[in-house]
């Protein structure tokens, strides 16, 4: 591949990781700055300017809501120098952020006294209802064409889904479970050995199931059920679950 192909490639994902940070939450000029430091590492003001479109004198602020979004550290040096966190935590910050407001949502609706226990809208639902939950992530199994991962930080929750997810992998379905026991022994499913997808301490996650690489039904870690299903391949959330679990 030529220089230019090269280029337009990384303008391209560029343009693609600001377009989901943004709608994450970051400012335009923070998610820019952000991702000038991943492909830098660090920089100052003068380099992250020149990688990505943003003034040298807005990547301070920039830089001050990425400190306080966890995702850059600043050095008190002679020009001041940014450092990028990891991807991974970077990953978990957004992660976080990203149940923090749909918990704020569901208090929100408490508090007006909503009798409904789903939200919902054509590509996102969330529901409190723990019937209501296994029969839309059964319904997900149930309609997946490729490709099913079920990934869990606590077995007992694949037990609703296991007859769903042996079904749909006898009719040729590729399915894949992490952090499950030996409830899958001698059946198609692929059982993956890693015990913890992710930190659930950073990360509050209890159950992803991904199926087809753009329905899922997420399952967070709560006294009481809560989940939510969203579907899409270009959602953000989607995007950040795949990152999340290495799926490309």
């Amino acid at each position: 591949m030529g220089r230019r192909g090269m280029t337009a490639n990384t303008d391209d994902a560029r343009r693609r990781a600001i377009d989901k940070l943004e709608g994450l939450g970051l400012s335009a000029y923070a998610a820019r700055t952000f991702v000038a430091l991943v492909e830098l590492g660090s920089g100052t003001a003068k380099s992250i300017s020149a990688t990505v479109d943003v003034p040298r004198t807005r990547v301070y602020d920039a830089a001050d809501e990425l400190s306080e979004w966890g995702l850059v550290e600043i050095e008190s040096a002679t020009p001041r120098r940014f450092h990028a966190v990891s991807i991974e935590h970077a990953l978990f910050v957004l992660g976080t952020e990203y149940t923090d407001r749909i918990d704020d949502v569901t208090a929100a609706l408490e508090a007006v006294g909503s009798t409904e226990s789903s939200l919902s809208r054509d590509d996102l639902w969330l529901s409190s209802d723990p019937a209501a939950i296994t029969e839309r992530a059964s319904a997900v199994v149930a309609d997946a064409q490729e490709s099913v991962l079920l990934a869990t930080t606590d077995d007992r929750r694949a037990e609703p889904l296991a007859d769903a997810l042996v079904t749909a992998a006898k009719r040729g379905v590729e399915v894949r479970a992490i952090g499950v026991d030996d409830r899958f022994d001698e059946s198609p499913v692929t059982v993956v050995d890693d015990d913890r997808p992710w930190n659930p301490a950073v990360l509050p996650l209890s159950t992803v199931l991904l199926a087809d690489g753009e329905d899922a039904v997420v399952t967070f870690q709560s006294e009481e059920s809560l989940a939510f299903w969203s579907r899409g391949e270009s959602n953000n959330l989607l995007v950040l679950l795949r990152a999340l679990l290495g799926i490309e």
